[in-house]
């Protein structure tokens, strides 16, 4: 608290204050000043100035004697939130990684219990796919043995089979009893099979006395008819497999049966 008084000797105002000691730590350090006035408004004027100034000067010596403090309580502060930072990184990509390792870990187990249930499976199953394949692999080969093989003509376009050219070469009835009976046949070599089967049927339908037909169909080359005709002592394998096109047989248990390769049927393939 400032307070001003006036000489008796002069008549002058003075002003004195106690300010804060640095060495003793309390405001125990008095200021006198001399107002320069010897009037009392105007020594009350200066006095409050220069209590505005020592106000001043007060605040800052606190703010300065707090600053180590203030500057300690932040740095530790910075300190303990970054070592909080690293030890929750590191906590993170400890749970982390055990996740992945736990993750592996399933999965690898997931995938040996798979690897051990196909492994029982598949011994229970290599006798039943084994006769699956014989299975299909008889139906196929009765398929193919039973097929017409579609004729195509020039930019593979399907034709219409026809009934192609053809002559008698010679009839054999061999039993009367069972109305059994060969029909030897010459067309021309390029026929496709479709047109081949269509002719045979043909056949079958006109020797309808047959009730047991075959129908052998040569290449009408000097070969094929000499074939057809029984007249094949000069004849090689070689020759046959050429000028053989087609055998059919037909009866009413069986069926129809058409082979394009009746090479085959005489042991030995085209």
């Amino acid at each position: 608290m400032s307070s001003i008084y006036r000489k008796g000797r002069d008549g002058y105002y003075y002003y004195q204050t106690y300010v804060y000691n640095t060495e003793s730590q309390k405001k125990d350090k008095k200021v006198f000043h001399s107002l320069g006035t010897k009037d009392l408004a105007e020594a009350q004027t200066k006095q409050h100035e220069l209590d505005l100034q020592y106000e001043k000067q007060k605040n800052n010596n606190n703010l300065s004697s707090s600053s180590p403090f203030t500057n300690l309580i932040n740095t530790q502060t910075i300190i303990v939130i970054f070592f909080t930072i690293i030890v929750t990184t590191m906590l993170n990509l400890y749970f982390f990684s055990n996740s992945i390792k736990r993750d592996v870990v399933s999965a690898l187990n997931i995938e040996k219990i798979e690897i051990e249930t196909e492994a029982k499976i598949k011994p229970e199953l290599i006798e039943p796919i084994k006769t699956l394949t014989k299975t299909k692999n008889k139906n196929e080969e009765i398929n193919q043995t039973q097929e017409i093989k579609p004729f195509h003509g020039k930019n593979n376009e399907r034709t219409i089979p026809l009934i192609p050219e053809y002559k008698i070469e010679r009839v054999e009835k061999l039993s009367s009893s069972f109305a059994q009976g060969k029909v030897y046949v010459t067309i021309d070599i390029n026929t496709s099979n479709e047109s081949q089967r269509l002719l045979c049927e043909n056949l079958t339908e006109r020797y309808s006395e047959f009730s047991n037909i075959m129908i052998c169909l040569y290449a009408n080359g000097q070969v094929g008819k000499n074939i057809a005709n029984g007249i094949n002592e000069t004849v090689t394998i070689q020759e046959q497999k050429q000028f053989w096109l087609a055998m059919y047989t037909y009866n009413k248990v069986e069926g129809a049966y058409f082979d394009d390769n009746p090479t085959g049927y005489l042991g030995y393939n085209n």
